[in-house]
């Protein structure tokens, strides 16, 4: 398969020893075998259990592998920040490292960006414990009343972008608040978006980095960025959307 598009592929690392590096391999014979021009760009926010490491041997025999080093984990929006702001193909497309999702779902989306500037994704089959489900959909309810928004879901996984779409808007979440920070600004500047029903995958090692400080966190940044909102209405009344 020969598509258009070239792909900036974004993966955040922290503590990932167990799925990094098959993982990685994983996603790079996906788009080489789908004959995908691309990019891999890691960004390893001060992993303690030696994924740092394998991040620098990945980019030592993968050609088309950068990597990214933050002296610490800042979170993961600061993550994705720098690696969008890194990228330079056409796509931005966001995968960690216990793909979610099927990677074949890139290509169901590739066709739609002629027509759109983002595919987004909700999700079908999920095999999450029931406490997993009720958390992620009482989330959902919250953000998308609190900003607005049009979309199915806020954090299902799947994500294409237009790179030039990240790289106009100003994002400042160093959190997981993130993907609904790009999603207000995709809806309120009218950008238009398409959504692919994905199922999701349970990751084959490793745990979780979501913690429930993250969720408090997350609650606080989005406080924090209505809060901004707000402010700047108030003090550009005039303009519809910043």
């Amino acid at each position: 398969m020969n598509l258009q598009w070239s792909i900036s592929v974004v993966i955040p690392v922290y503590n990932e020893i167990e799925l990094l590096d098959s993982s990685v391999r994983t996603i790079s014979k996906f788009l080489c075998d789908n004959h995908l021009d691309h990019e891999i760009i890691i960004i390893e926010s001060g992993s303690t259990d030696g994924s740092n490491v394998v991040c620098d041997r990945l980019a030592a025999v993968l050609p088309s592998v950068s990597v990214i080093h933050e002296s610490q984990r800042n979170g993961m929006g600061a993550a994705l920040r720098l690696g969008y702001a890194k990228a330079s193909k056409d796509l931005v497309w966001l995968i960690t490292v216990d793909l979610p999702f099927p990677l074949a779902t890139l290509l169901e989306a590739l066709p739609l960006m002629s027509k759109c500037d983002c595919v987004l994704s909700y999700r079908t089959e999920d095999t999450r414990s029931p406490f997993r489900k009720i958390q992620s959909w009482a989330y959902n309810r919250l953000v998308k009343s609190i900003l607005g928004l049009p979309m199915r879901t806020v954090n299902s996984a799947f994500k294409l972008y237009r790179r030039d779409l990240l790289q106009k808007i100003q994002l400042t979440s160093n959190g997981w608040l993130l993907d609904a920070e790009v999603l207000y600004w995709v809806a309120h500047r009218k950008y238009r978006f398409l959504e692919l029903p994905v199922p999701v995958l349970e990751r084959a090692a490793g745990t979780s980095k979501v913690t429930s400080f993250d969720i408090f966190r997350t609650l606080r940044e989005l406080i924090r960025f209505k809060r901004t909102l707000a402010l700047n209405k108030a003090k550009h009344p005039t303009v519809a959307c910043l």
